[in-house]
């Protein structure tokens, strides 16, 4: 741990089955769900890569103790702050926020279980408890709103069983979305789009924070079939060779014509 880092203890304890939960106590299942959702809760929407977190066993129930770089606690602090008021699930990350609804469910079902979250950088930060006790919840935002949005990528599977649904590698960003449909739609317009190019309309529900999507539906399959003349193509680069062949440096040519040095 450097000096830069930020300790954040995250605590599971009470008992299972009778049983105090201990490091030597805690069964395989609950450790690695655990932790599990600690890094979950850490990573958060943004999936902030965890490479350079530190962490730690500790006495005391099961403890785990981070050591969190400055950039991956830049992310989590704002949340932190948020979550000291038991009405800001909506206001949170996605990805947090249901961590915390986990653990609380869980403490709900069994009273004598609790989750902690207990910050150590000597902030104004108070620990976040998870008990049979606490109310965390949605408050007066509602984070997720309905939208229709236009969805570029490549159909990479399509159809279904039971559920019918469309997976499509978004163009911008790599993901690879799940939307919904039906078999019969399916059938009257798939039209060997598998592994091709497609534009869709959705509907769907958009974290007004990070702009996730979630229980997105298809609307339809948009016509978009963008061609151009290859050969013209050429054609047009090959004249603007020639045009600039004899311009040594064609920047340096364009900021004289505009009076301006190149940096």
């Amino acid at each position: 741990m450097t000096t830069a880092d930020s300790q954040i203890e995250f605590v599971l304890r009470g008992k299972m089955e009778g049983v105090e939960i201990t490091p030597s106590t805690i069964s395989f299942p609950r450790f690695n769900e655990f932790n599990q959702q600690v890094e979950a809760f850490i990573s958060g929407s943004e999936k902030i890569k965890l490479d350079e977190v530190k962490v730690s066993v500790e006495p005391g129930s099961y403890l785990l103790r981070t050591a969190l770089p400055l950039m991956v606690m830049a992310s989590l602090e704002s949340d932190l702050k948020r979550l000291q008021r038991e009405d800001s699930l909506g206001e949170v990350d996605p990805k947090r926020a249901e961590v915390i609804a986990k653990w609380q469910a869980r403490s709900k079902a069994n009273a004598d279980l609790s989750h902690v979250i207990r910050p150590l950088d000597g902030k104004s930060l108070k620990p976040i408890e998870l008990s049979v006790h606490t109310d965390y919840r949605m408050g007066e935002i509602v984070p997720w709103v309905k939208v229709e949005k236009y969805l570029f990528g490549t159909v990479m599977d399509m159809g279904g069983v039971q559920k019918a649904n469309v997976h499509i590698r978004l163009d911008d960003s790599g993901q690879v979305v799940r939307i919904g449909t039906n078999q019969g739609y399916l059938k009257n317009n798939s039209n060997d789009r598998l592994y091709q190019k497609v534009l869709v309309r959705v509907e769907a529900e958009q974290h007004f924070r990070t702009g996730e999507l979630r229980n997105l539906r298809l609307l339809a399959f948009e016509d978009y079939a963008p061609v151009y003349d290859e050969a013209a193509l050429d054609r047009f680069a090959a004249a603007g060779r020639a045009a600039w062949a004899d311009v040594p440096d064609a920047a340096q040519w364009v900021h004289q014509l505009r009076g301006s040095a190149v940096l």
